[in-house]
């Protein structure tokens, strides 16, 4: 079976960027929530991200949510599963200094997804963009790519196969990407 594609729709792909935004040079960090897969679609669709606001270890290289914010969130989850379903987490990697990190999964961030039995994860690459405008599209490996405000973006779905690797899948946002290149002229 091929790999499934990933649907975001516009307001969780624009929080997504928002959160990065916000705490660059540090780790944004958030749950996403949607449908996965089954058999008779092979599709991930994001309806809503929550960026967290209580995490620990807010560094640039890594976030993690705090205990009791995560202990409360899960009860709620918990008592409410047709309200929340959480199918994945989203988080950024961004420049510190004169390094580079690339949209790709860390080893900590494969333990995560294995421990919280996550299916996805959206992986936000944000660097400094200088007087580069880049036009919003789709990459070679299935991620989107794009500039906004004074940053450049590249965003990659991922998932673990079952050796635990990880595999990029195809991003399918496409009124996302019509409004920012709206957004910043290009028609």
């Amino acid at each position: 079976m091929d790999p499934p594609i990933v649907y975001i729709e516009k307001e969780p792909f624009l929080n997504m960027i928002v959160a990065s935004a916000e705490t660059f040079k540090r780790e944004c960090f958030g749950l996403i929530f949607g449908t996965t897969p089954s058999r008779k679609r092979n599709y991930f669709v994001i309806t809503n991200v929550i960026a967290i606001q209580l995490a620990k270890k807010r560094k640039n290289s890594e976030v993690d949510q705090s205990r009791g914010s995560k202990e409360r969130m899960s009860a709620m989850f918990k008592q409410y599963p047709t309200l929340f379903n959480p199918i994945g987490d989203f988080h950024s990697h961004t420049e510190w200094g004169d390094i580079e990190r690339f949209a790709k999964l860390t080893d900590t961030d494969i333990a995560d997804m294995i421990k919280n039995d996550m299916p996805l994860c959206v992986l936000i690459n944000i660097v400094t963009r200088g007087k580069e405008k880049m036009i919003w599209e789709s990459t070679r490996s299935g991620g989107i790519r794009g500039s906004l405000g004074k940053y450049k973006y590249q965003i990659n779905a991922l998932r673990l196969n079952r050796d635990n690797e990880q595999e990029c899948l195809a991003i399918k946002a496409d009124s996302s990407v019509k409004a920012l290149n709206h957004a910043l002229g290009y028609r």
